[in-house]
C-alpha cells in the first residue's frame, strides 16, 4: 500500500466517523433553528402588529377648551385658564 492510498483511506474513514456525528446531531440541530425561527418570527409579528397600536395613541394637548364643575356660576374658560396654569407648574 502505497503512502497515497493510506491517506486517502485515513481521510475516507475520517471523513465516514464526520459523518456519522453530523447525522447524529442534526435531529437536535434542525429543531434548535426551528425553534429560533419561530421565536424571530413571533417577535416580527408583535412589533408589526404593536407598531400601529403605538401611532394610533392620540397625543395629549395641554390645552383644555371645557372643564366640567358642579359649580353653575362660575365660567368655564376661568376653569379652563386655571387647570391649565396648574398642570403648567409640574
Amino acid at each position: 500500500m502505497t503512502e497515497s492510498e493510506f491517506e486517502e483511506l485515513w481521510q475516507r474513514a475520517e471523513a465516514e466517523s464526520h459523518g456519522k456525528r453530523f447525522a447524529a446531531e442534526y435531529g437536535d440541530w434542525r429543531l434548535k433553528q426551528r425553534r429560533i425561527k419561530g421565536a424571530v418570527v413571533a417577535t416580527v409579528v408583535v412589533a408589526a402588529m404593536a407598531f400601529p397600536l403605538l401611532k394610533m395613541q392620540p397625543h395629549q394637548s395641554r390645552d383644555y377648551d371645557k372643564i366640567y364643575c358642579n359649580r353653575v356660576g362660575t365660567d368655564d374658560a376661568q376653569w379652563a385658564s386655571l387647570a391649565s396654569e396648574m398642570l403648567m407648574e409640574i
